[in-house]
């Protein structure tokens, strides 16, 4: 019972720690991260620049993202996460799911702010999969993730250049699958793919039905990638790992 309590505190301390830290690492990545090659620009002379909202509101001091309400919803956000997992997980896996789950926040953020997601926490991204070692059967399994998200989203993008003539996926959503298949290994990143299509198409779906967007719409498609992410890490890994033992 001690055990069980000494897990929650821990928990509810990674749940402020992480959701207060979410806000404030957002508003101060350095600029330079943000910056992308101008399309418009001369292609014998490309040049980067950053988004115009981002250099808006760096110019007028006000917070990328506001602090009220998103601190508090991120603070709930991951205590419902943390303390589920101190019941059901060890506390190392907890806290290692929390780092994905932090990182993968700030690039949905990133994402749904400016279109455009930084190679820096990317990096990051498949570095907090150090964190998830020892929890597969084999050492490859990691790299066998990666590669198998490298291959779907290689796959989407051909797919729909020889439908659309135009790549249906970003390279920022190229790279999070690649990267998260390090986190998740194989059957991970499938899962999540198949979970970030479906809530991606119903938020679609329900933009079209309010009439806030067509079908035409190029959306962000990280935030769907997070909440797929969440549900897997927090909820179906464990639930898979009992099926299969």
């Amino acid at each position: 019972m001690l055990i069980m309590i000494i897990k929650i505190l821990i928990a509810i301390a990674a749940a402020v720690l992480f959701g207060n830290a979410s806000v404030v690492m957002f508003n101060h990545m350095p600029e330079k991260w943000f910056e992308d090659w101008d399309d418009s620009a001369d292609s014998e002379n490309p040049v980067r620049r950053l988004p115009p909202e981002l250099v808006a509101a760096d110019n007028s001091c006000k917070q990328r993202i506001p602090s009220t309400p998103w601190k508090y919803l991120f603070v709930g956000m991951f205590g419902i996460c943390g303390i589920y997992l101190s019941i059901s997980s060890s506390v190392r896996y907890e806290i290692a799911v929390l780092v994905v789950l932090f990182i993968a926040l700030e690039m949905a953020i990133a994402d749904w702010l400016y279109k455009i997601v930084p190679d820096q926490l990317q990096i990051l991204l498949a570095v907090s999969s150090l964190g998830l070692i020892g929890y597969y059967d084999s050492w490859w399994e990691p790299l066998a993730g990666a590669g198998i998200g490298l291959a779907i989203s290689l796959s989407i993008y051909g797919l729909g250049m020889l439908l659309f003539k135009a790549g249906s996926i970003g390279g920022a959503d190229m790279k999070f699958y690649t990267c998260m298949g390090l986190v998740v290994g194989r059957s991970g990143i499938v899962i999540i793919f198949v979970l970030t299509t479906i809530v991606f198409a119903i938020e679609a779906a329900v933009r079209i039905a309010t009439k806030r967007g067509s079908i035409k719409d190029s959306n962000a498609m990280l935030p769907s990638a997070f909440v797929a992410s969440f549900i897997y890490l927090v909820f179906l890994c464990n639930i898979i790992d009992t099926i299969l033992l």
